[in-house]
């Protein structure tokens, strides 16, 4: 177990790397690192998935269950390294969690503020037409149902 502890942690390190990578391309709106990054990530929380099953697996064959109070009591029994292990995996996750979700946030912000610079951009190009869909010339003009400054 102490071997899967530890590959799970390696992996989970990775994941944090990536994370942080991506957050740096989020902040400086780094269209091509994220191009790169997001298929890293994806690659990389693929493989943190299979090494969490394969923990799950050896624990069932011991018969121990898998959520974090049974595989506690249990390292009580164990070396303490494996107990060390074992709390680094579950800070370092605690960690990607919380970089994952502030990545999260700053794309769903940046997805808000793009929206609103492209409807922007849609009212104003619709209003200075000057030919209306038949091409005739436009006498009256559509005023847009969006006000600037208003989410």
């Amino acid at each position: 177990m102490l071997f899967a502890f530890q590959s799970e942690l390696a992996a989970v390190v990775r994941f944090i790397e990536i994370l942080q990578r991506e957050h740096a391309a989020l902040m400086n709106v780094d269209v091509n690192a994220l191009m790169t990054i997001t298929p890293e990530k994806l690659k990389q929380a693929e493989q943190l998935n299979q090494l969490a099953q394969s923990r799950v697996s050896s624990l069932a064959s011991l018969g121990i269950a898998s959520d974090r109070p049974h595989v506690e009591t249990w390292l009580t029994t164990q070396a303490s390294n494996m107990t060390e292990v074992w709390n680094a995996l579950i800070e370092a996750a605690r960690t990607a969690q919380q970089l994952n979700q502030t990545n999260g946030t700053l794309i769903e912000s940046q997805l808000k503020n793009n929206q609103q610079v492209l409807n922007t951009l849609v009212s104003a190009a619709n209003q200075s037409s000057v030919y209306g869909a038949d091409g005739q010339p436009r006498t009256t003009y559509t005023s847009s149902q969006r006000i600037l400054g208003k989410g």
